[in-house]
């Protein structure tokens, strides 16, 4: 199989290559680090065994008045402190948000208090800048729509219910997306953001502000686009994959195993969004439970993608060599629940894959 470039906002990456997807069951940070620099994309480590607020959501949203941070990462905010500081965090918002003003936009950028491998992954991409033969770098945040269905107040109310906080936790996520990409590009590193949305799984499009939040994610998307980066949403739950396909990405990332099958039948959608040059990362190593990692093998799950792909394209093998070319391949989900050994042996089971799969011809 000849090997292929996807183009992404008027870059092009090369493809085939693995990455992670977020978070990691190691201690230290020069560990993790380590790890994340074998994939073929770098990508920001989250290590919340370390600190709660390393949790995705927590992370996204640190800086949000009145926010409180559970050991197992769950969040609640203290209205009254939110009530009462809330008009202070638009105004640095909305100055950050003008693009004017490079240090107003900073202050967004992940702190040491909330992402222990931010500044070290910076320092690690600039001191190996020159054996990369790709300079791309992989980000993730946690996305809006998932945040604001998953915080409450302390008394238990949704925070969906309240427009005004909705729309801070929207700007502070794009403020810090922004910041984040931003700083790899100063670097000179592609971002590639992918906007983790897991909530996606109780999205219906017959809720109307279900549909009003989608908009704010394709909002969202094109004003990162728009600066530089290349975006994607993981989703490691099955959603309603026409409308999220109708969404500018340029990376739609699965957990294979549990979704791949629902995303084939949305043929039509997908095949629009391969047409427009969007590309899938498949997340073809279950992650769901450690004692089944050591018992994977690269071979059988290479077939397994290539007879589903095949089944949904039976008379089109142009299709299929498509996706096995355009492919980024990750593990389904973050890793933090597994031990620093699973890791490891993820990667190998990666590397085979990745392996078998650019090898492959129809």
């Amino acid at each position: 199989m000849m090997k292929t470039e996807a183009s992404f906002s008027g870059t092009s990456i090369p493809s085939g290559l693995t990455t992670g997807i977020g978070s990691l069951p190691h201690h230290n940070i020069d560990a993790a680090l380590a790890f994340a620099f074998k994939m073929g994309i770098p990508f920001l480590p989250q290590i919340p065994i370390r600190n709660p607020w390393e949790f995705m959501i927590a992370q996204a949203l640190d800086g949000l008045p009145g926010l409180q941070v559970d050991r197992d990462g769950s969040l609640a905010l203290n209205a009254n402190v939110w009530n009462a500081q809330a008009h202070a965090l638009d105004e640095r918002l909305t100055k950050a948000l003008a693009l004017t003003d490079d240090a107003s936009l900073e202050v967004f950028e992940p702190s040491a208090a909330t992402s222990s491998s931010w500044q070290p992954f910076l320092w690690d991409l600039e001191e190996k800048a020159e054996s990369f033969t790709h300079r791309f770098a992989k980000i993730q945040i946690a996305g809006p729509l998932t945040s604001e269905w998953a915080l409450r107040f302390t008394d238990g109310t949704p925070a969906d219910r309240q427009p005004e906080l909705t729309s801070q936790i929207f700007r502070l996520i794009l403020a810090r997306a922004l910041a984040m990409s931003k700083r790899l590009q100063k670097i000179g590193f592609k971002p590639i953001l992918f906007l983790d949305e897991p909530g996606l799984y109780g999205f219906s499009s017959e809720n109307p502000k279900h549909l009003l939040g989608l908009q704010e994610l394709r909002v969202l998307i094109q004003t990162l686009q728009k600066q530089g980066a290349i975006v994607g949403v993981h989703c490691c739950g099955n959603t309603q994959w026409e409308s999220l396909l109708e969404l500018p990405l340029d990376i739609l990332s699965i957990d294979s195993g549990l979704s791949l099958k629902s995303l084939l039948a949305a043929r039509a959608s997908l095949d629009r969004f391969l047409d427009r040059k969007g590309i899938l990362s498949l997340g073809i190593i279950p992650t769901d439970r450690s004692s089944h990692l050591h018992s994977l093998n690269a071979g059988t799950l290479f077939l397994d993608l290539l007879g589903a792909l095949k089944s949904a394209y039976p008379t089109e093998p142009h299709r299929v060599e498509q996706i096995l070319e355009t492919s980024l391949f990750t593990p389904a989900c973050g890793l933090a629940l597994h031990t620093v050994p699973d890791c490891e042996h993820v990667l190998r089971i990666l590397n085979e894959f990745q392996h078998q799969a650019l090898g492959f011809n129809t």
